[in-house]
């Protein structure tokens, strides 16, 4: 089975579960050795069909079901949250989730870190498991 059709696979079976049950499985390690899979995922692939599936469901909880589904797969892949820097008219600050695999965002043409303030990654960065390479495609 492709890492492609493996990551749409365990993302359609993660949508029932809830944010903070997400993001828990995230950091913890699995229960079971998992085969790895060769190669990356086709990551706008799988966002269109969890969105298939599921419908546009609210950003964090998108991110958090792929980053957990490329986890699944061997993808060194995390959640990383931040805000804007300045606060808005009402003294809030806008809070963004982006996906980041081994330490660089998928939106390389602006990555959200150039402008965002980092607030916390999942798993943390100081989790052994973060620091693993990208599986290499044969």
């Amino acid at each position: 089975m492709t890492a492609t059709m493996t990551a749409m696979w365990a993302a359609v079976r993660l949508r029932r579960k809830a944010l903070p049950e997400l993001i828990a499985g995230i950091e913890r390690p699995a229960a079971r050795r998992r085969r790895r899979v060769r190669g990356r995922p086709d990551i706008p692939l799988v966002i269109a069909v969890l969105r298939l599936f599921t419908g546009f469901a609210a950003p964090m909880r998108e991110n958090a079901i792929v980053v957990a589904a490329l986890r699944r797969c061997g993808v060194p892949a995390q959640l990383v949250v931040g805000a804007d820097p300045v606060p808005d008219e009402r003294g809030g600050y806008r809070v963004y989730t982006w996906i980041e695999l081994a330490g660089v965002a998928l939106d390389t043409d602006s990555p959200p870190g150039n402008y965002l303030v980092e607030m916390v990654r999942f798993p943390r960065v100081g989790d052994r498991r973060a620091r693993n390479s990208l599986p290499r495609a044969h």
